[in-house]
């Protein structure tokens, strides 16, 4: 039998999902993964190619070898409640790949998901991908689940500095649990403009059973080794921004979301490039 201290501690968990509406922490919602897509507020669907961009969009086409990881070390100011994860990507014979793995929750419950991405560009400016992930769930007491949900996204290059994407998560309406609960399914369209030093993203977001949103999200670069971010999504009460330093092949990420109510939640991300597809350079 659960004690208090779970019930309160699981009823904290529903009140985050509940108050958090687009930017929901639990039930396997779409959450924010790494320290980028926090600051951005997650509008990274046609632009943001990095260690996690599989998550917003399975067509990003990164074109580097890059391990990347990412610890929050607590949501919304839930001091228990944590967030963590490991990704790799890279590229053989035209294709990309990555293999990721990030978990959400605290000891009494658990989200942990294993995604496998791979992404191919089709004529050069087109490109398609498609996630397949394993989604395990643990409560103390009541003990697992898990489901395999896939997504699936395409982005266009209108001209070097132009895109669109679209992408789509959970393609299989894949559930969990004996009520069969379909896990979160969730469509994005999005455009994004990008130049050498400002990056700018604007997106339609729709979660099946939840109200639309629409993010938007920009990145500005003073100096080759410094960025700067900013983002907000419509329905959720909070702004999101951070800051990103790039030293030869270590990239160090920060990212906070600051909510009216709910308090502050801060992300922290390393990676490592170890080699640039596109010159070849290690």
């Amino acid at each position: 039998m659960i004690n208090a201290g779970c019930v309160m501690r699981l009823s904290a968990i529903s009140l985050l999902v509940l108050l958090g509406s687009e930017e929901s922490f639990g039930g396997f919602e779409r959450r924010y993964v790494g320290p980028r897509s926090l600051a951005t507020a997650g509008a990274l669907c046609a632009f943001g190619e990095d260690a996690w961009s599989y998550y917003y969009n399975p067509a990003h086409s990164t074109q580097i070898g890059e391990i990347g990881s990412f610890y929050t070390p607590y949501v919304l100011g839930l001091q228990e409640v944590r967030a963590e994860g490991i990704s790799f990507r890279s590229n053989m014979f035209g294709f990309d790949f990555g293999a990721a793995v990030h978990t959400f929750g605290f000891e009494l419950y658990r989200e942990n998901v294993f995604t496998l991405n791979l992404s191919t560009p089709i004529y050069g400016f087109l490109f398609a991908g498609s996630n397949i992930n394993l989604n395990q769930l643990y409560v103390k007491d009541y003990g697992t689940d898990a489901s395999v949900s896939i997504d699936a996204g395409v982005r266009m290059l209108l001209s070097s500095s132009y895109s669109v994407a679209f992408s789509v998560a959970n393609l299989n309406s894949a559930s969990m649990t004996l009520s069969k609960d379909r896990l979160p399914q969730t469509f994005t369209a999005a455009a994004a403009y990008r130049s050498e030093g400002f990056n700018m993203g604007v997106e339609y977001y729709k979660e099946i059973g939840f109200p639309s949103a629409i993010r938007i999200a920009a990145e500005y670069s003073p100096v080759s080794f410094v960025t700067f971010r900013a983002g907000s999504a419509s329905g959720t009460n909070s702004f999101n921004a951070g800051v990103a330093f790039r030293f030869l092949s270590i990239h160090l990420d920060y990212g906070a979301s600051f909510h009216q109510v709910l308090g502050i939640t801060h992300s922290f991300g390393l990676s490592f490039v170890f080699r640039d597809m596109e010159t070849g350079e290690d």
